[in-house]
């Protein structure tokens, strides 16, 4: 029988190792406090990030999907700028309502999305080249519509997603609720792990486990009540994450997306229909996009040309930084969202240091050379 003291350090470790994203977003965040004079984590700049990171990390919502599945979409920051400028186009230059705009843009989005699965699911072009192609034409589509102009800016209803936010009163209730619903879940994801007999946390770190987690909502929650109150895409972001866990933990589609990047001839034989589930994924990271173009453009206010530049460079990096493997099969929502949330802290620390941009460029490089050698070294490990 093996010494309780050794159980219980194995467990620590595998925590610890599970929340190490979290710490070193909190070692970037002591170290941007420090470099910055203390400018990095006022209540202004905190703000500021999380609306910045907010569009990448829904962007990366739907690319972990996509990259467990074994593929990739080179071309999410150019359909961003193509829709931000097609929004932006129908609300200033068509005259039409807010939300028929919005409603426009999704469904655009998912058509988008179902053009870049027809030609990977049932043309059997590799994603990269796809999605390259894709990346090029919708590059073209943006100047055509936007006809190489700046488009705003749009109606204050159609930006409620991208800069309003909650009265400090309903920020505060929104706080202890999904602080109360986090503790639930955690306790109910516990109960079911022992139902079926598989592997728990030991109560203690379980219990120490939550605390942080609440300590870290109640400090993010503080700075943003401080400066203007909760912003309207952080609970966006919060929605559409706890919705795509559940869709990947709890249905067939969610287990498919994983067969699909753990083991494609696996997956054929079990009889899972791969043109179908690779097709539904690309829609939805079409849906995804728009709902990214719609936040951003929200933000900014107006689209221009360069809209949506890199950004899929963003999506994709934090994804690998979060734990989403290169190779398929391995990747959570939550793992993603702090990746990318990592990578805009990193950007906007950088901004505040004045760094030249060649060395913010060197930086992310490298971070993502790390990130990738560091999920094959892994995959290595364990074949």
């Amino acid at each position: 029988m093996l010494d309780k003291g050794i159980i219980t350090r194995n467990m620590l470790k595998n925590n610890i190792t599970k929340f190490a994203l979290v710490i070193e977003m909190a070692g970037i965040f002591i170290l941007f406090q420090v470099l910055t004079s203390g400018m990095f984590l006022s209540s202004l700049n905190m703000t500021n990030l999380l609306l910045q990171g907010c569009t990448f990390s829904i962007l990366g919502i739907g690319m972990v999907w996509v990259m467990v599945s074994g593929g990739i979409d080179l071309s999410a920051g150019a359909v961003v700028g193509f829709l931000a400028n097609f929004a932006a186009t129908l609300e200033t230059k068509f005259h039409v309502g807010p939300v028929q705009t919005i409603l426009l843009t999704l469904l655009a989005g998912i058509l988008i999305g179902v053009w870049n699965g027809y030609w990977i699911a049932y043309q059997k072009i590799p994603a990269f080249i796809a999605t390259l192609a894709g990346q090029l034409i919708f590059k073209g589509m943006t100047l055509l519509v936007g006809e190489g102009m700046a488009r705003g800016p749009v109606s204050d209803t159609f930006a409620m997603l991208g800069r309003a936010f909650f009265p400090t009163g309903v920020s505060m209730i929104l706080t202890v609720t999904i602080a109360l619903l986090t503790i639930v879940f955690v306790f109910y994801n516990r109960h079911s792990k022992k139902t079926y007999g598989l592997e728990t946390l030991d109560i203690r770190l379980e219990i120490l486990r939550i605390v942080l987690i609440v300590a870290a909502m109640g400090i993010v929650s503080a700075f943003l009540i401080r400066y203007r109150g909760i912003p309207y895409a952080i609970i966006l972001l919060l929605v559409l994450a706890v919705t795509f866990t559940f869709i990947s933990k709890n249905t067939a589609f969610g287990r498919n997306i994983y067969a699909l990047g753990g083991n494609r001839d696996a997956a054929r034989l079990a009889g899972i229909n791969i043109p179908k589930n690779e097709l539904l994924i690309y829609s939805f990271m079409g849906f995804i996009t728009a709902i990214a173009s719609i936040v951003f453009l929200g933000r900014v206010g107006q689209a221009t040309a360069m809209v949506g530049q890199n950004f899929e460079f963003s999506a994709i990096t934090g994804c690998i930084v979060g734990g989403t493997s290169t190779l398929g099969g391995a990747g959570t929502v939550a793992g993603a969202i702090i990746g990318t949330m990592m990578m805009s802290s990193l950007d906007n620390g950088m901004s505040l240091m004045n760094l030249d941009a060649t060395y913010q460029y060197i930086v992310k490089g490298a971070v993502l050379l790390l990130a990738v050698c560091i999920d094959i070294s892994s995959k290595r490990s364990k074949g």
